[in-house]
């Protein structure tokens, strides 16, 4: 993400600043909005074997939450189907299904950071796609900048990228602590496993933490996996899997792999994909060469000039996309478009922010249909 589209000054200011500034409410397949807070009222329905219940969640990733409810039901987290990972610094609602599970076990439950509610019975599975989109409620905060000149920053930009704004993936693709994912996935498209699993493990950013960040330095330096799972700090569950699997299976590096949840195990190929459409969206946004959509690069993919240049700079090819070392994390590749439209726009409020003295906040509200970034829309009128 290297250029914008937009024209017209930023509003500036910070997001994400408390989780109740970024609203996510999943729109389903039919069009219901999964409203905060809100039952759906629908009855329980025909017996089948899938339960289907309403998540509502905070500050926890989806894939937290799915640990966190395969952790209290002692199931599997192969049982739990959703349609698409939230943003976990936010409040958020979307469906998921539970094979073979009754209102009456999740009732017993008291899970902090989510509440379970719209209990229903299907023979499907939610499966990831299952939704149209979702709709965001966001707040701008520590703009500095006059309430007058705020609304009309607002509309000129909203008057400007209302034929549609570059889809470019979000940071939280790549990793928003730390940005890592594509990395991965481009080791193991090269067949690279040993330094794939070196990088999920021993990459560090600052605002991991302290006692994370000694630890993969340690490691790293030390390739010590027996003291490193004394080191890492117990929440890093992901890495013990991994470290664990590699004293018992010394170098089995793609089976340390295949010990991670299969959402995650894909992300990583996935992330690579998003990194590349975004190289060549940005460059496309650059030299102003106007275009529809562009691959999301996979074995079956026919390539555009840009792409072919990019994946010549990585030292990939299109068939490097079957991942041969875990065939399972290929990907046969599709098309994205390269702008999407927002829909349902409203400004739901500009005024002081009570969080910072002298600046100002605004509440936006818009609707994305699934696979667009919230983030990507906000960086054309931030620019930050």
């Amino acid at each position: 993400m290297e250029v914008y589209k937009s024209k017209t000054p930023a509003l500036g200011g910070r997001i994400k600043q408390l989780c109740e500034d970024f609203i996510v409410e999943e729109i389903t397949q039919e069009g219901v909005v999964l409203k905060l807070g809100e039952s759906l009222g629908i009855e329980q329905g025909a017996k089948g074997d899938q339960l289907h219940l309403t998540l509502e969640k905070k500050n926890l990733s989806t894939l937290e939450a799915v640990k966190r409810l395969s952790n209290s039901l002692r199931v599997s987290r192969k049982r739990i189907g959703f349609a698409g990972t939230k943003d976990k610094r936010a409040l958020s609602t979307q469906r998921i299904s539970i094979w073979n599970s009754l209102p009456s076990d999740l009732g017993r439950l008291n899970l902090k950071k989510i509440n379970l509610r719209d209990y229903s019975f299907s023979d499907k599975r939610i499966n990831l796609g299952d939704l149209w989109g979702n709709r965001f409620t966001i707040v701008i905060r520590d703009i500095d900048l006059p309430q007058g000149e705020i609304s009309e920053r607002i509309d000129e930009l909203n008057n400007e990228l209302r034929g549609g704004f570059p889809n470019f993936f979000g940071m939280q693709r790549f990793g928003s602590r730390r940005p890592i994912t594509h990395l991965v996935g481009r080791q193991i498209v090269k067949g690279n496993l040993e330094e794939a699993v070196k990088l999920y493990l021993t990459r560090s950013f600052q605002g991991e933490g302290d006692e994370a960040h000694e630890a993969r330095d340690s490691l790293r330096a030390s390739g010590d996996y027996r003291r490193a799972v004394r080191d890492y700090p117990t929440h890093l569950e992901y890495e013990h899997s991994l470290m664990n699997h590699l004293i018992r299976n010394e170098g089995d590096y793609g089976g340390a792999i295949k010990q991670l949840p299969s959402g995650l195990k894909r992300m990583f190929v996935h992330a690579y994909q998003s990194f590349i459409f975004n190289r060549a969206l940005s460059y496309y946004l650059r030299e102003q060469i106007p275009l529809e959509r562009l691959p999301l690069v996979g074995y079956k993919s026919g390539l555009d000039e840009v792409t072919a240049s990019i994946l010549d700079d990585e030292g990939v090819s299109v068939d490097d996309f079957r991942a041969s070392s875990i065939p399972e994390l290929g990907s046969r590749g599709i098309l994205r478009d390269a702008f999407v439209v927002y829909h349902d726009f409203e400004v739901c409020g500009v005024s002081d922010d009570d969080l910072s003295s002298g600046k100002h906040k605004a509440e936006l509200r818009f609707v994305l249909s699934k696979g667009c970034y919230a983030t990507s829309l906000l960086r054309e009128f931030m620019k930050n």
